[in-house]
């Protein structure tokens, strides 16, 4: 991160002023101001776990943390940090909020971190920080153990996101499943759930849940019965010693439950079955998918994905190979990340062709392409299973 940091940093000539003018963090984007609440939050729990000596418990969390910036924040940002700079600093302010948030991460986690690496948190600080302010402390050691913000907390945001990429690894997960490319855009995605925060927290993020599974468009619903057949089992470790032999008598009649007689404990109603009441944390619900629909279930949270195909959708998805390509082409080389380029392709296949028409400005806009033309004498080379001709240059 500290790499990626500093290589956009340097490409755009960000200076320290820039930060400077970078929107307040509650003026932020939702994604900027997660990962400050969530470095705070850090913060708070590292704090508390040094002053008790419970050191055991400091560097799990710290672990998880590399794990949201990594994975979540800086790929979720990337297309911000690689945007063309206008020069105006109201055009510029997603961009330089971007750069700020990412700065203010590296620089005070490093410091998080510095009992626990000591030398690696020296050469963030002193890159980061020395290099640009003369000011500064003189080691990253010399400096105060950063104090969490209370105000810059937003556990409702947290749980939020959390809920979000929940639902984005069940979702993954099916795709991995069913061995769905992930470039393959798919009709939609039905969250299915009982719960209002989690509810909410689809509704909310609804675009995002999108983007991350590759789906045209997402849902959340409390009807189960449109998408799967529901039964469900007793949860043996639970019941067996509250009930003892009868355990078994009990377990039948749960197994023979209708998916009606068991939707309102999915909505925390208690289930009374001979004579004695269950709740929902006492069995075990199956959700088996009706046809078209796969689906993944993760406690009381269960994921659909429709995989029915259309010829748009197949189009789409070839449009996504053919951005992964040029990328490849890109690297391959040995062009810069921020290097505008024209791209000049021939195909006979139909699918490639439509892929192009239909889909022109968005492989432009992926691939920072300035232009796209038809017309080359490349080789031709497979592209799942369709071929195509693809000659990239500098602009």
């Amino acid at each position: 991160t500290f790499s990626f940091f500093t290589t956009y940093a340097a490409a755009d000539g960000i200076t320290a002023d820039d930060l400077a003018a970078a929107p307040p963090i509650a003026e932020r984007p939702e994604l900027d101001r997660w990962i400050v609440s969530v470095l705070q939050s850090l913060i708070d729990s590292v704090t508390e776990n040094m002053e008790g000596y419970y050191l055991y418990d400091v560097v799990p969390p710290t672990l998880a943390f590399i794990g949201d910036l990594t994975n979540w924040y800086v790929r979720r940002s990337r297309r911000r940090f690689w945007s063309a700079r206008t020069g105006d600093v109201g055009s510029d302010a997603d961009k330089l909020a971007a750069f700020a948030t990412l700065y203010e991460v590296l620089t005070t986690f490093s410091k998080t971190l510095a009992p626990v690496l000591p030398f690696l948190t020296e050469r963030l600080y002193q890159e980061l920080v020395v290099r640009v302010d003369p000011d500064a402390p003189a080691s990253v050691h010399h400096c105060d153990f950063p104090q969490a913000v209370p105000e810059l907390i937003d556990p409702e945001l947290e749980a939020q996101i959390r809920v979000v990429r929940s639902v984005v690894t069940l979702g993954r997960s099916i795709r991995t499943t069913e061995k769905l490319r992930t470039r393959q855009p798919l009709a939609e995605a039905t969250i299915l759930t009982h719960d209002p925060a989690v509810v909410r927290a689809v509704s909310e993020h609804a675009d995002l849940i999108a983007e991350e599974l590759n789906v045209k468009s997402v849902r959340p619903s409390r009807d189960e019965s449109e998408l799967v057949t529901l039964s469900a089992k007793c949860d043996f470790s639970k019941l067996g010693p509250r009930f003892g032999p009868r355990v078994k008598e009990i377990a039948g009649a749960v197994a023979s439950l209708s998916a009606e007689e068991l939707a309102p404990v999915l909505d925390g109603a208690p289930l009374e079955v001979l004579g004695e009441t269950l709740s929902l944390d006492d069995l075990v619900v199956s959700r088996t998918a009706l046809p078209g629909v796969v689906v993944q279930t993760e406690g009381s949270l269960a994921v659909a994905l429709d995989t029915t195909m259309t010829d748009e959708l197949v189009a789409e998805g070839m449009a996504r190979e053919i951005v992964s390509r040029i990328q490849q082409i890109r690297r391959d080389s040995g062009f810069a990340v921020t290097d505008r380029i024209t791209i000049t392709w021939s195909s006979d296949d139909d699918l490639v062709r439509q892929a192009f028409e239909t889909h022109r400005e968005t492989i432009s806009n992926e691939v920072l392409a300035v232009a796209v033309a038809t017309g080359t004498d490349a080789p031709t080379s497979e592209l799942d299973g369709h071929m195509v001709a693809l000659e990239i240059n500098r602009a």
